[in-house]
């Protein structure tokens, strides 16, 4: 007998699914009927456009106008040939702070590159340095310090009318004319300023010096300038004490010691009167005798100055 085939009954267990990122996305959806909202931002487009700015020049104080796409190219003198700068992007016409220890004014084109890490930045230092052709705007760069002229062709990209482009060009091109105007004429009346201050300081200085004798004010603050003794010379007391008084130069020994009566000795009456028989006769000396007794301290400085003379004479 053929032998029967038991088919093996199976019992198969409940497999439980796992929900996928999907569903569970889904499930999410569903319990919140609208998505959450961003939040609003809290700063405007010209504000974040100067953030952006100031992180490539920090000098950057405001921008006055802005092309959406610009082109660099830069002249050159051996082809005399337009040739790709290699940037092109966004262009500001910015303006700059004043550089350390002046107020003039200061403007700058900064356009950042799409094209690579290498912006371009061109400081507006004078009108004649800015010109306008046909589809360009020409500007002749200071490069190398000074040392060389770099001369930039700035393509404006502009769509024809009724575009909100159409004007970029022109637009911009006259703000960057005007503003290396303003520059140049921001130097010249901060220069002419300072030439006026310093004249006016000047002046105050020399009417000063001729206030105190053709002397500065420090001058007179150090006190009398000492007058030059050559080295190694002596100095005489008539020197250090000053001339001698016209009264005093027809002073002799005779004229000045008393009279000598009867072999030598002076009579009681004969005494010169002089400061000190002043002082001792009439106990508090007067105005007048306080004088003469400082005309007498000066006859014993001159009679040492004398004594001297006549002792460097005898040697």
């Amino acid at each position: 007998m053929t032998p029967r085939n038991h088919k093996r009954r199976s019992n198969p267990q409940a497999v439980i699914l796992q929900p996928s990122d999907y569903e569970s996305d889904a499930v999410a959806f569903n319990n919140n009927l609208e998505p959450p909202r961003p939040a609003a931002p809290t700063q405007t487009n010209d504000e974040l456009n100067l953030s952006v700015l100031r992180r490539h020049n920090p000098a950057v104080t405001s921008i006055l106008s802005i092309a959406p796409y610009a082109v660099v190219y830069l002249f050159s003198t051996a082809t005399q040939q337009w040739d790709k700068s290699g940037v092109e992007g966004t262009m500001f016409v910015s303006q700059l702070s004043p550089s350390a220890g002046t107020s003039s004014e200061r403007y700058a084109v900064i356009i950042l590159n799409r094209r690579g890490l290498d912006n371009f930045t061109a400081e507006l230092l004078q009108g004649d340095d800015v010109d306008v052709v046909s589809e360009y705007v020409i500007l002749r760069v200071n490069a190398d310090g000074g040392q060389e002229h770099r001369i930039y062709g700035l393509w404006i990209f502009s769509e024809p009318a009724p575009s909100s482009t159409a004007q970029t060009r022109e637009i911009n091109a006259q703000i960057i004319k005007d503003c290396a105007v303003a520059a140049e004429t921001s130097r010249r009346l901060v220069a002419a300023a300072q030439k006026q201050q310093q004249s006016t300081n000047d002046k105050h200085s020399g009417a000063s010096q001729q206030s105190h004798g053709g002397r500065s004010e420090d001058e007179e603050q150090a006190g009398p300038v000492a007058s030059s003794v050559p080295m190694g010379r002596q100095l005489s007391l008539r020197e250090l004490f000053g001339q001698q008084r016209k009264q005093d130069s027809g002073w002799s020994v005779k004229n000045h010691s008393p009279r000598l009566v009867n072999g030598g000795f002076p009579s009681a009456g004969q005494f010169a009167v002089t400061a000190d028989t002043d002082f001792f006769r009439g106990g508090i000396a007067s105005p007048q005798q306080q004088q003469r007794q400082a005309q007498a301290a000066g006859l014993g400085v001159d009679l040492l100055t004398e004594l001297f003379r006549k002792a460097e004479q005898g040697r």
